[in-house]
């Protein structure tokens, strides 16, 4: 029953799964390509002349020089948390406090299926989701690769989409958690906004802002140094982390949802 659960919130989630993926697949090819562009003396020029200021966007210019270090600063460690970001908002609210808004929720729980049965099928769908996600961005990066004549180090694209794939499931299922707990959609989203955009703010600008440093290690994305990743550095204190942000919010929804009266 669980199964067919989780294989009807894929269904329903398809043309959402398909865009997201073939969105991630073009953004890893589009950058993948652009690397070439990078080699030769501009880098070091636009190194010397960079404000302080812009150094958190771009992070240092001469890993740009490096196919791994170029993906995991500009890609792994710019871009991508901003759109699964995004994704993970989307797809944890429209599956808690979205499908309670508009009653689908209360009918789902009348059947002869347990609370926890539903937390945790609609939980797989979203790993799941993510998962396919981000093996397409990897997709679109193996093409970029190939175009360009290069190679990489494909343990590389592995720890990357790993940890990728870890930091997205922990903030969906952070949302996820609160969508449920609560079946607030104000409170979801604002939690999930402050999360996403607020670590992706702390960890840019920290860098560049003194004051701002003491707190950088509450962001999310501190504990995912990208850059570092790329180069061979996996801390697992790091993964303890993330795995953490995903071991308790279930366990936190499971148990407050069993209790909620689910409104009509």
């Amino acid at each position: 029953m669980m199964f067919n659960l989780f294989r009807k919130t894929l269904w329903d989630k398809r043309f959402f799964c398909l865009g997201w993926s073939l969105g991630l697949l073009a953004m890893g090819y589009l950058i993948t390509i652009l690397f070439p562009s990078f080699h030769g003396g501009a880098i070091d020029a636009l190194a010397a002349n960079l404000p302080p200021a812009l150094q958190g966007l771009v992070g240092n210019l001469q890993n740009l020089k490096q196919l791994p270090t170029y993906l995991g600063g500009q890609l792994f460690d710019v871009r991508l948390p901003i759109f699964v970001s995004v994704l993970a908002i989307l797809l944890s609210t429209s599956l808690t406090v979205g499908e309670e808004d508009k009653g689908q929720l209360r009918t789902l729980v009348s059947l002869p299926l347990s609370r926890t049965y539903i937390v945790i099928a609609k939980w797989w769908a979203i790993v799941f989701i993510c998962l396919v996600a981000m093996i397409a961005m990897i997709i679109g990066i193996e093409i970029g690769i190939l175009q360009i004549d290069e190679s990489i180090d494909q343990s590389v694209l592995m720890r990357l989409g790993v940890l990728s794939w870890l930091l997205v499931v922990s903030l969906a299922t952070i949302i996820f958690a609160i969508g449920l707990a609560t079946g607030s959609r104000p409170l979801t989203t604002t939690v999930g906004i402050i999360a996403t955009v607020g670590s992706f703010l702390l960890t840019t600008f920290s860098q560049s802002v003194d004051w701002l440093k003491g707190y950088e290690w509450l962001s999310f994305l501190h504990y995912f140094p990208a850059t570092d990743i790329a180069k061979g550095t996996v801390e697992v204190g790091n993964i303890l982390f993330y795995v953490g942000f995903i071991i308790i919010p279930l366990v936190v929804a499971i148990v407050l949802f069993r209790r909620r009266d689910i409104k009509a």
